[in-house]
């Protein structure tokens, strides 16, 4: 097949208007996740930090409306599942490990391919999450969970 060169030049446009058009979308995503993470980080603080100790929320990772938010309090840790619902995020459930499989994610009604999604990504941003750190995010409600272990605070999560 031989083009001649306005053929060409038309093929050129639109590949670089297909380029553009990614790119610019890739940014908004790059921006809604900001703003996302922003969002949650907001929620959390604003409901469980305490005068002494505040609560630290990342990794933080969205799919379309749904995302889970690692945290650290103390030497207490979790996962938060979130849903954005007219706009605004609200936690769904706290956990630990258990939000690191795609099928307990899709049994708590969130969409299988989101849930693989979600589970993906946090798997991805935890890599670089300092090992204590990490280790603190699989205890929330499990017998090793510091507020289970004799520890008088009453923590609400």
């Amino acid at each position: 097949m031989s083009l001649n060169k306005n053929t060409l030049s038309r093929y050129m446009i639109l590949l670089v208007a297909s380029i553009v058009a990614y790119a610019c979308g890739s940014s908004s995503a790059l921006a809604d996740d900001k703003s996302a993470n922003q969002q949650i980080q907001t929620l959390i603080s604003t409901i469980y930090d305490k005068p002494n100790i505040k609560i630290e929320t990342t990794p933080i990772v969205v799919v379309n409306e749904y995302a889970i938010a690692d945290w650290t309090q103390g030497e207490r840790g979790g996962r938060a599942l979130l849903q954005r619902i007219n706009g605004k995020w609200a936690i769904m459930a706290c956990g630990a490990d258990g939000f690191k499989d795609a099928k307990n994610l899709a049994d708590a009604g969130i969409p299988l391919p989101q849930a693989n999604s979600l589970v993906a990504k946090l798997t991805t941003a935890e890599k670089s999450i300092d090992p204590h750190r990490l280790h603190l995010f699989s205890l929330f409600g499990t017998k090793n969970d510091p507020i289970k272990m004799g520890h008088q605070e009453h923590h609400t999560h």
